[in-house]
């Protein structure tokens, strides 16, 4: 059964495996776009009402967690509610999920220098923080399947690392990622790879395709 986080078709999968869709498969799908959206330290599936409690560092730029900002339902500070005159999101800003306020500066809510600022610890994620309530993310294949009203957004490069990761994935199954191996002629070795450890389930060319779309976020 098809998940909302599900970044490519099953059915695309088995296409390139030859294989049938079954169970297994959609579920091997499901784990490969969890492994792609970690990678990428980001939700792609789309979201409707979604409520953050960003921080605030005393600067014109706010950042949400689901880009790229669809809609924004509303923004409050300290429980006031911010018009929407003041602020900016489209383009290149949604994007990156950055709401640009055009008269001041967002209040300071966050971490500045690795120090807690003095307010922080009371107001954070609280009424009396910034509340942003708004609509962002891609619609994955994953939420067309389960609702066919719904046009897939999600750029075609990630879906393709989704599928390049799922194919890794089957045809890795029941190897020992420790174990490698080398064939020159009739003549083969199999060893320990010593830099097994923590090897990415993620292919480098899919790796490659995904560049654009890691967030690295500062706490």
């Amino acid at each position: 059964m098809a998940n909302a986080a599900d970044l490519c078709l099953a059915a695309t999968v088995a296409d390139d495996l030859g294989v049938a869709v079954t169970p297994r498969l959609e579920s091997l799908v499901t784990a490969a776009s969890r492994a792609v959206a970690g990678y990428c330290g980001r939700v792609f599936e789309y979201g409707q009402g979604l409520v953050e409690y960003p921080a605030g560092y005393g600067r014109p730029l706010l950042l949400v967690e689901r880009p790229p900002v669809v809609l924004v339902v509303g923004v409050w500070e300290a429980g006031a509610f911010v018009p929407a005159e003041d602020y900016e999101s489209h383009g290149k800003l949604a994007d990156a999920g950055m709401l640009y306020r055009r008269r001041g500066v967002w209040r300071e809510t966050g971490r500045a220098g690795g120090l807690v600022v003095e307010t922080v610890a009371s107001i954070h994620g609280s009424e009396d923080a910034i509340r942003v309530v708004y609509d962002g993310g891609f619609v994955t294949p994953g939420q067309r399947v389960l609702d066919a009203s719904r046009m897939v957004t999600l750029p075609e490069d990630v879906q393709e690392a989704t599928v390049l990761t799922a194919v890794q994935m089957y045809r890795s199954r029941g190897i020992d990622a420790m174990v490698a191996s080398e064939s020159i002629g009739d003549w083969s070795v199999s060893y320990f790879a010593a830099k097994a450890e923590g090897k990415s389930p993620i292919p480098g060319f899919a790796q490659a395709l995904l560049s654009s779309y890691v967030i690295h976020r500062v706490s």
